[in-house]
């Protein structure tokens, strides 16, 4: 009977057989069936733990994946900032290059305009030692004998120019046959009964030449000027030193 019974339990126990039968197989009161019992419930066990093992690994492989993709985000975020840093920089430094440019230029030309005022201020303040007096403008026409030049207020002035007249151009020495209508002029004169007469005449850039009136003006005051000149008559009232005064700015 004992053998009739162990040889179908061992065979449920080789194929799964069911706990109840286990558990009965458990509580036999014989030792080798006992031992297949036991032998089985480990069985069972290691395979429930490596199933729950298994289900573990699974998740954590799920995790791992997971962390790698934000990794991979991460990284391609970071790159993507990387570069917009890299553009960022690059602009700071081009607009720093350029600002330093304009700063340069900047500095250049207010030291060189400094210069030019402290050299007219210079001048105006040796005419004016000297009894000198000076007129600056717009030069709307230019006679061998003569000059006219339209202030930026009042009345154009017609002043007399001879051997003595130094004439610049620029900074350059030149003669008054090169002044150009159209050009600015800062002419330093002095007073005489027949009219100013020029002692320096300075020529800077061209400035805008003048509307038809100052030309009307200036073919008018020609025809004083030559009568004036055959001593017929007074000057006209541009050519009075009052008109250009040393009061007006140096070029």
């Amino acid at each position: 009977m004992n053998v009739r019974y162990v040889l179908p339990c061992a065979g449920l126990l080789a194929i799964g057989a069911c706990a109840s039968t286990s558990k009965q197989a458990s509580e036999s009161p014989n030792p080798t069936t006992r031992e297949v019992a036991s032998s089985q419930q480990a069985s069972e066990q290691a395979l429930k733990r490596a199933a729950e093992s298994q289900k573990a690994a699974t998740e954590q492989s799920q995790k791992s994946a997971e962390a790698q993709a934000r990794v991979r985000n991460d990284q391609e975020k970071l790159r993507q900032d990387q570069e917009t840093a890299r553009q960022e920089q690059a602009k700071a430094e081009q607009l720093q290059l350029q600002a330093n440019q304009e700063s340069k230029q900047a500095t250049q030309q207010a030291q060189q305009q400094q210069q030019r005022a402290a050299s007219a201020l210079s001048q105006q303040t040796q005419d004016v030692s000297k009894g000198q007096q000076v007129a600056a403008g717009l030069v709307t026409q230019v006679r061998p004998d003569e000059v006219v030049v339209q202030p930026p207020s009042g009345q154009a002035m017609r002043i007399r120019i001879n051997d003595s007249t130094q004439v610049k151009i620029h900074g350059r020495t030149s003669t008054a046959d090169q002044i150009q209508e159209g050009q600015q002029a800062r002419v330093a004169y002095e007073p005489s009964v027949n009219g100013p007469t020029a002692v320096t005449i300075s020529v800077s850039k061209a400035g805008a030449t003048g509307d038809s009136s100052t030309g009307s003006s200036g073919s008018t005051g020609t025809g004083s000027s030559s009568s004036g000149s055959s001593g017929t008559s007074q000057p006209p009232p541009e050519q009075t030193p009052s008109q250009g005064g040393g009061r007006t700015p140096g070029y």
